[in-house]
């Protein structure tokens, strides 16, 4: 009786520390997403960086004052732009990418005991979840068979009059590969708030390790996405907020 006694007081002891050490919050912010990858081939042709918007549940596990493990399951928009210029001028399209992300870091802290810097640096899977294409082509069907010669490029691919689409993406399972890894490295500061909230802002670049596409074809170009994050949040300590009547200033 005495031994199952011990036990349970241990397995109490063990839990009221975990609880102390468990942090869990919210955070969201603002991204910028750039598609690392080459035109090959097409001419006039470039790839911009477009915004989106990531939201989050940061989990952190705290070993100490200076160290924890920090995962961040997320929700993250990974959107950028093709575009034409010179004579295929206002040919493009913008393709805006969730996916459901799951960053596992070490987490480095460093300063006082309120206000501290810190800075994570690991690595993340994610699911390319959805997206949608927005854009505008080349009307070429509507044009008539007989070009006159001194009628301009412009004209001819009647740009003017370009055929607009915005659609839900359809993925090709030949094509399209939905998982991605990557590594990421962020830095911050963070206020510790009456020893139960920790405020924090962070700058986060993730750096993607994963092609978008299969090896569907011969001499294929990669494309990788490469994320700049900047986001603003909130953790709980775990501990304080089940016992609220342990809180001491």
């Amino acid at each position: 009786m005495l031994r199952k006694l011990l036990v349970f007081a241990t397995l109490l002891l063990c839990y009221d520390v975990a609880q102390a050490q468990f942090e869990i919050g919210v955070s969201g912010g603002y991204n910028k997403n750039y598609l690392h990858t080459s035109t090959g081939y097409r001419a006039f042709t470039k790839y911009d960086a477009l915004s989106g918007f990531v939201v989050g549940i940061p989990i952190q596990y705290h070993f100490n004052d200076w160290l924890a493990i920090e995962a961040d399951p997320s929700y993250i928009q990974k959107n950028y732009e093709q575009r034409r210029d010179h004579f295929f001028d206002g040919i493009y399209q913008k393709s805006t990418n969730s996916y459901i992300q799951l960053p596992i870091m070490a987490h480095f802290s460093f300063g006082g005991n309120k206000l501290k810097g810190f800075f994570n640096a690991g690595g993340y899977g994610a699911y390319w979840a959805g997206g949608r294409v927005k854009g505008a082509m080349a009307n070429v069907f509507n044009n008539a068979p007989d070009i006159p010669n001194d009628q301009q490029v412009y004209n001819f691919f009647e740009i003017d009059k370009a055929y607009q689409y915005n659609e839900k993406y359809t993925f090709d399972s030949r094509r399209d590969r939905r998982i991605e890894f990557g590594l990421l490295a962020g830095a911050g500061v963070e206020y510790l708030l009456q020893q139960k909230y920790r405020f924090f802002v962070e700058a986060r670049y993730y750096y993607g390790l994963s092609d978008q596409q299969k090896d569907y074809m011969i001499n294929q170009i990669p494309r990788y996405n490469d994320t700049y994050v900047v986001q603003a949040g909130c953790l709980f300590n775990i501990k304080n907020i089940f016992h609220p009547a342990s809180i001491t200033e």
